[in-house]
């Protein structure tokens, strides 16, 4: 076949740049032509035929839609039949995959399709069993962090083992991996470890550690010299490293940029809040820094406008701002005013100590 198209290459050439072919010539070129038209609609055919068959497959037996399994398809090629997938497929219900944890992680990673059951998968399934996990265990663990079966166990394995001994249990670690899939990609030795040594030179240390990785593991995983940029940003704000709230601080400032702290401490400022007034309730409260400028100006002006509350009243109060403005203060306040015009309530209760209550 490649000698048949090189000879037919070079006889287009030779037709194409004579100035003047042989009307033999231009016979033979048009007499060729429709074997090579139909040869590439049959390849043409033939790869438009495996792409479909694909995508009906991720279709009908993985619940794609047809959007999601085109694009997916595009990573398969591979696969000519339906046996090398129904044997992950099969594999993984044997493990208790249901249909919505099996789409999750062919979302993820499409080429799960193509990893041979008995050389790859069923292996990194015994290294987690040998880790102590059971069947369910491990639905959850993939469920968490899908990226635990696209990366070779040998390099996964380690990493679970260093993080459920550094949480203490295994529900802390599915919890680890939801709010940070990448947590696997990050080097123990060079990045994890020195940036978990500066932060117990700072007390972060057995509670407090553990607290900060469950609730913001990306931190243990910044660059040093930003990290230590953030320390110093807390202690700069009046939270030293002794502050049994410094912990929380960090959390707090690695969601927000100095740049956008700034522009909350000027929406604050034209509530009438000082700069030490915002200060103040961010030692308090750090995360309330979290929130919007939206979010946050919308609160202010209900808590102003239809609570009657003054500005400096919930600076002095901030952990008011990090409650949901429609889930919890709206609602509360509303109870709250029912009751006293009903004379069920006291008229100074307030709705301070109405929506901190739990349900």
């Amino acid at each position: 076949m490649m000698k048949r198209l090189h000879y037919f290459s070079s006889f287009c050439k030779t037709v194409y740049f004579s100035r003047s072919p042989h009307p033999h010539y231009a016979s033979l070129l048009f007499a060729v032509l429709p074997y090579s038209d139909s040869a590439t609609a049959a390849a043409a055919a033939s790869a438009t035929g495996k792409h479909m068959f694909m995508v009906q497959y991720l279709v009908d037996s993985c619940g794609f839609d047809q959007e999601k399994a085109t694009e997916a398809s595009k990573l398969l090629k591979g696969i000519q039949s339906r046996q090398q997938p129904d044997s992950v497929l099969a594999f993984l219900k044997s493990y208790g995959f249901d249909d919505a944890s099996v789409k999750r992680l062919l979302l993820y990673f499409p080429k799960c399709l193509l990893l041979d059951v008995e050389k790859t998968l069923a292996p990194k399934f015994r290294a987690f069993e040998d880790l102590g996990f059971s069947p369910s265990d491990i639905v959850d663990l993939v469920w968490s962090n899908p990226s635990t079966v696209k990366i070779k166990h040998e390099r996964t394995v380690p990493k679970i083992e260093f993080w459920q001994g550094l949480l203490g249990s295994k529900d802390a670690l599915v919890k680890l991996f939801k709010r940070n899939r990448a947590i696997l990609s990050y080097s123990i030795e060079k990045k994890i470890q020195p940036n978990l040594e500066l932060l117990r030179e700072c007390g972060l240390d057995g509670p407090k550690h553990t607290s900060v990785l469950r609730y913001c593991p990306q931190i243990a995983a910044q660059n040093a010299d930003f990290l230590k940029t953030l320390i110093s940003r807390a202690e700069d704000l009046g939270v030293p490293q002794t502050s049994g709230m410094f912990h929380i601080t960090l959390r707090a400032l690695l969601m927000v940029s100095p740049e956008k702290f700034k522009m909350q401490m000027e929406l604050f400022r034209s509530f009438g809040w000082s700069e030490d007034n915002f200060v103040a309730a961010f030692q308090k409260c750090p995360t309330f820094t979290q929130g919007s400028l939206t979010a946050l100006q919308r609160k202010m002006e209900f808590l102003i406008n239809e609570v009657g509350y003054a500005s400096s009243f919930i600076a002095i109060r901030p952990i008011l701002l990090i409650m949901s403005l429609e889930r919890r203060l709206i609602p509360r306040h509303r109870i709250l005013a029912t009751l006293k015009s009903r004379g069920h309530c006291e008229s100074d209760y307030k709705v301070t100590s109405y929506a901190s209550l739990f349900e």
